[in-house]
């Protein structure tokens, strides 16, 4: 006797600017060629890395044509779909955890951010908020079995990392790539090519933001952090990593 195949549900992330190679038919999202790029479907919300794309849709979806699954490392985590069908949508905080509808709070702040509150923001860092940052991050790799002797200042930096066998990215998942990301976008929409700053090291260049953007987007980074993953971080850190942007976001508008 043949038991049946388990249908293959998971979530998958449909970009705001749609693309022509999809075909779409009531529920039935289809490659109108069966060649890569497939569609990815993540098997855990917790592992899916959204880039550029926000806000876009999310979904509960079931695979019904599998696209090519060869040359993939055993258990990768998502298919290849060549064709799915949309179970149910699914509110986007649900991308960031348990308390993910304060960080997409967050993120929908950072597309609207003006200069002002940008400078509001960078001038408003705890300056204890970073070492905070860092302990809330060691704390949740602790939580997971990530024994590594990092001192919380090694971790002030880190937007996600490696920890456990569900591939789990961050206390938030995806959300500090995210936010880090909008940022940059915000910032570059605002004040342009004056936004980064460039630096040669071992003949690359590298860009990275001006103090100004890049304060600003520590704060919500931080902010991310206190409100998304409470159960990492302690009163006092949470006062610490919170008071940027409460000061801005808890006033009048600027």
């Amino acid at each position: 006797m043949t038991l049946p195949t388990p249908p293959l549900e998971g979530y998958w992330f449909d970009y705001p600017d749609q693309s022509p190679a999809l075909k779409r038919t009531g529920t039935q999202v289809t490659l109108a060629n069966a060649v890569p790029p497939w569609m990815v479907v993540e098997q855990a919300l917790s592992t899916i890395t959204i880039g550029s794309h926000w806000p876009g849709k999310l979904w509960r979806v079931q695979v019904t044509v599998l696209g090519d699954m060869s040359g993939l490392v055993a258990k990768p985590g998502y298919w290849r779909a060549a064709a799915l069908e949309l179970l149910e949508e699914l509110p986007l905080s649900v991308l960031f955890g348990p308390h993910g509808v304060a960080v997409f709070d967050i993120c929908s702040a950072i597309t609207s951010l003006s200069r002002a509150q940008a400078e509001a923001l960078a001038s408003n860092v705890d300056e204890a908020a970073a070492s905070a940052y860092g302990r809330a991050w060691m704390q949740w790799a602790h939580s997971r079995g990530d024994k590594r002797s990092m001192h919380a200042d090694e971790w002030c930096g880190t937007l996600a990392t490696s920890s456990g066998p569900d591939k789990q990215r961050s206390p938030i998942h995806s959300g500090f790539l995210l936010i880090h990301t909008l940022v940059w976008q915000r910032a570059k929409d605002i004040d342009g090519d004056d936004a980064f700053s460039q630096y040669e090291e071992d003949g690359e260049t590298e860009v990275v933001l001006k103090p100004l953007w890049r304060d600003a987007c520590n704060a919500m980074l931080y902010a991310a952090m206190a409100q998304g993953a409470p159960q990492c971080v302690s009163e006092a850190d949470a006062a610490e990593l919170n008071r940027a942007w409460s000061g801005v976001f808890s006033s009048p508008a600027l």
